[in-house]
């Protein structure tokens, strides 16, 4: 576990979470904004890999995925709560 001492290590981590949590403040998504977000999260999960191993890479890749997910869930349910008034007046 000598990988958590090493901020190189934070801020790989640091940087895929933002990558992965970028969709959720964005208003949309297109393909290709997709594939880019994803090929920048890969690229980061894979420089982790490559410069401290499996288990440090691992943790990046789950502490971004989840944290990602979590994030684009939030939002798409605060914008489903947001635009629920509207949808019901407007089919009046």
């Amino acid at each position: 576990m000598d990988f958590l001492y090493e901020p190189i290590w934070w801020m790989l981590t640091g940087g895929c979470v933002a990558i992965a949590s970028s969709p959720a403040f964005l208003r949309s998504i297109d393909k290709t904004r997709a594939l880019v977000i994803l090929s920048l999260w890969l690229v980061g999960c894979t420089a982790t890999l490559l410069r401290f191993g499996l288990l440090p890479a691992g943790v990046t890749t789950v502490i971004s995925a989840l944290l990602g997910m979590l994030l684009l869930g939030g939002s798409l349910v605060l914008s489903g709560i947001r635009s629920m008034p509207n949808q019901r007046f407007e089919e009046r």
